[in-house]
């Protein structure tokens, strides 16, 4: 492998083919690949769709809100939905508002979507998201959208290696921090391993500037997955979160070895490791974790986790439900106690996948992986929102952020006719987050078109009617302040 430079960090590893990346996507059995036992109890019996009479051809998922949203904090809900095992599900990046309601969806086929968020770049909100093949774990791309949801950036690991779904952070300095993924021999003669790889590379130049591989630092022994996929490798680590640290260095979560490293950015040396065979924390009641995802350091200097708790039933599961939690970690004293785990209405435990989110208000936001679903917390731990996805349905993060969409095209409208005069206009715009109500106009002259009614917006497809019905008719989306931000055309009625 070629290096780079800027203090790229060493490693050798051959690359995973495209057959052995489906092979341990399919077989593997953590991340997207559940054990059979998983997978019947999750599926259900099938998925269920919410559909648009001005989007004809979508298949949202029908969300289920079981605690009405109080006092949550601003912004959509990001998510990412696909079916478990062979139940079918849409697919494709979604927002969705307080009740379920779509914000803003892109339907894509033949990709499968996952790790849908709000992040920045160039000093501006973009949105991102992995699309690889359906069911792989590695070798898709990432992409990134812009406001108006148009694709400025796609980004692929460097040096040939498989891009991995599980993390792709971007940072102030226009780098991408992305989970990578090799297969490469054993040292001890067994079958292939599978490592996991932490690159850094420049957005927009692709330049490699920082590479990790966690064999080089992280034997085989401190797995508790040892077991052959049917590609015939052990995904010993499992690296599925990456994030920067309040000194610059890195935190890297491995599922497989229960074990969240912080790794000197400069060397690649591990500092130390929380949890796991080989710990270097004590820790207190309630704190201990296995199998977690999405280890992010606070402001406030506290480390939080999704503990799984399980990568499947019996002998694989260390706790009867899943829990988001936060860690205080005193790396003088070795030592991590716990400072809160967060309840839901229902317990629910998530075999793989799931995050915790820290809100600006002190509270949190919690996705339930292949639980299903989502749950909005206060600072007091309070449950302000709780909502379930249909049965057989999936988000690997599910994640809360201010997102302000200004879609470039027109609002979409349909025209619906009683037995009677009355005419029902049905609009929508999908991606605008500003729209506070909707004013129809109607008349004779196009020039010349009377506003003849207004309402609120009301969910993704709002409803505007109007007796008797006007020989012309278009639809203006306005917002808080009344000002028309977008205009449907100009319908002859008819």
């Amino acid at each position: 492998m070629g290096s780079s430079a800027d203090g790229e960090l060493a490693g050798t590893a051959g690359r995973l083919t495209r057959r052995e990346l489906l092979l341990a996507a399919a077989g593997a059995a953590a991340g997207l690949a559940l054990p059979r036992g998983a997978w019947a109890r999750q599926s259900g019996a099938g998925s269920s769709a919410a559909r648009y009479a001005t989007q004809p051809s979508w298949q949202v998922p029908a969300i289920t809100v079981a605690t009405p949203a109080a006092g949550v904090a601003r912004g959509p809900i990001a998510i990412a939905p696909f079916g478990l095992g062979a139940s079918p599900a849409p697919n494709g990046p979604l927002l969705v508002d307080d009740a379920g309601e779509p914000v803003w969806y892109l339907p894509l086929r033949h990709v499968q979507v996952q790790n849908l968020k709000v992040q920045r770049f160039r000093g501006r909100p973009v949105l991102t998201w992995y699309e690889g093949a359906p069911g792989g774990l590695y070798g898709g791309s990432y992409v990134v959208y812009d406001e108006s949801y148009r694709e400025l950036k796609r980004v692929h690991a460097g040096h040939g290696l498989a891009c991995d779904l599980h993390e792709f952070l971007l940072t102030d300095r226009g780098t991408a921090l992305i989970a990578a993924a090799a297969s490469v021999p054993d040292p001890a003669g067994g079958p292939p391993l599978v490592e996991g790889v932490v690159q850094e590379r420049d957005v927009d130049s692709g330049r490699v500037l920082l590479e990790w591989h966690s064999l080089a630092h992280v034997p085989p022994a401190e797995s508790f997955r040892t077991g052959v996929t049917p590609a015939g490798n052990v995904d010993y680590f499992h690296l599925n979160s990456i994030d920067v640290d309040t000194d610059g260095n890195l935190l890297v979560s491995a599922r497989h070895t229960s074990t969240v490293y912080k790794l000197d950015r400069r060397t690649g040396e591990v500092v130390w490791r929380l949890g796991g065979r080989r710990s270097d924390f004590a820790f207190g009641p309630g704190a201990s974790f296995s199998f977690q995802h999405d280890a992010r350091r606070q402001p406030d200097g506290t480390l939080t986790l999704f503990d799984n708790g399980a990568t499947g039933a019996g002998a694989e599961q260390d706790e009867p439900w899943s829990r988001p939690i936060r860690l205080a970690v005193d790396p003088d004293a070795r030592t991590a106690s716990l400072v809160r785990e967060y309840v839901p209405p229902q317990p629910r435990l998530a075999v793989a996948m799931g995050n915790l989110q820290l809100l600006p208000d002190g509270g949190a936001f919690v996705g339930w992986g292949t639980a299903g679903g989502y749950t909005e917390f206060g600072p007091d731990g309070t449950v302000r929102l709780d909502a379930t996805l249909p049965a057989g349905t999936a988000s690997y993060r599910a994640l809360r952020s201010p997102w302000a969409g200004r879609p470039a095209g027109r609002p979409s409208v349909v025209l619906q006719r009683a037995a009677g005069a009355e005419l029902t206009a049905l609009v929508s715009w999908n991606g605008a987050t500003e729209v506070a109500s909707w004013r129809l106009r109607g008349g004779a002259r196009a020039g010349a078109l009377a506003v003849l009614a207004r309402t609120e917006r009301s969910g993704f497809e709002t409803a505007l009617r109007v007796d008797p019905a006007p020989k012309l008719l278009a639809v203006e989306a306005l917002d808080a302040r009344g000002r028309v931000l977008g205009r449907t055309r100009t319908i002859a009625v008819g």
